[in-house]
């Protein structure tokens, strides 16, 4: 993901690629924070992040009733 430009496809793909081992500590994006500049998630990034949300949900909603 590093390696070239980071695009939402890029970030949506990396954060949904094996997303049972992603653990995040720390979530920063560009451009440069200058105080008055904040870029965040695009619409892609947030849907992954919503089916991580969800995934997570249903795993331990299933676990907690076995």
């Amino acid at each position: 993901m590093l390696d070239g430009s980071v695009t939402d496809t890029v970030e949506a793909r990396s954060f949904s690629h094996n997303i049972n081992h992603i653990d995040i500590c720390a979530v920063q994006w560009g451009p440069d924070d200058n105080g008055r500049t904040v870029d965040g998630p695009g619409p892609l990034m947030q849907r992954a992040f919503l089916n991580g949300i969800e995934k997570v949900l249903i795993s331990y909603a299933y676990w907690m009733y076995l």
